[in-house]
């Protein structure tokens, strides 16, 4: 495959779609500026990226891309989103992908300006506003989308809604699901997190 039709990129998308990022996490703006100010750690994802093809490790970056997919996406980030993950589609086929970082390098760039920009201006109201509850159906689902991705912001709604989330879905269950998220083994905690809907549901 030649270089013109493997380094395809995606259509544009929206650099920083904060609205869209904060209904994700249903309007919760701690949980959302806090995973802003984590996004900086992937900065140097497509340096990194380039490394690990450079070495051969082809899983270790598609699985790099596949959580850059989420970090982005859980900000309402859409271009580095749809970025990543057309990167990771051409890793998988084996396509080259050179020109799709450098471009992914020039969003990564774009959606820091903007994320600096967004910090700036925000307002810290939560010691003067009661944060109220979200409905218990919606924030297990918003927790289940997360653990799927693999999604640090998962640890942060856990931490949240600690008290709604052990008394829905009781103790015993919200520790199995709380102990493996905290340990990065998002897997299991969705595992955890599912066998315990579905006993309720039973």
């Amino acid at each position: 495959m030649d270089q013109a039709s493997s380094d395809h990129a995606p259509q544009p998308q929206a650099v920083l779609d904060i609205e869209q990022g904060l209904a994700r996490l249903m309007g919760n703006s701690r949980i959302y500026f806090n995973a802003l100010r984590r996004f900086a750690t992937h900065m140097d994802a497509a340096e990194g990226v380039a490394a690990q093809l450079a070495s051969g490790d082809h899983a270790g970056a598609s699985r790099a891309m596949h959580t850059l997919k989420g970090a982005a996406g859980l900000l309402g980030a859409g271009e580095v989103q749809a970025l990543a993950g057309a990167l990771e589609s051409s890793i998988a086929r084996g396509d080259k992908v050179d020109t799709l970082l450098g471009t992914l390098a020039d969003a990564l760039q774009r959606v820091q300006l903007h994320i600096d920009a967004a910090m700036r201006d925000h307002v810290e109201t939560s010691a003067t506003r009661t944060q109220v509850a979200p409905d218990l159906p919606a924030l297990l689902d918003r927790l289940a989308v997360l653990l799927d991705e693999g999604n640090g912001a998962a640890i942060e709604l856990l931490e949240e809604w600690e008290a709604v989330l052990r008394e829905g879905l009781g103790g015993a269950a919200w520790q199995a699901v709380s102990s493996a998220a905290h340990a990065y083994d998002f897997e299991r905690a969705g595992v955890a997190l599912q066998q315990a809907r579905l006993r309720d549901a039973g």
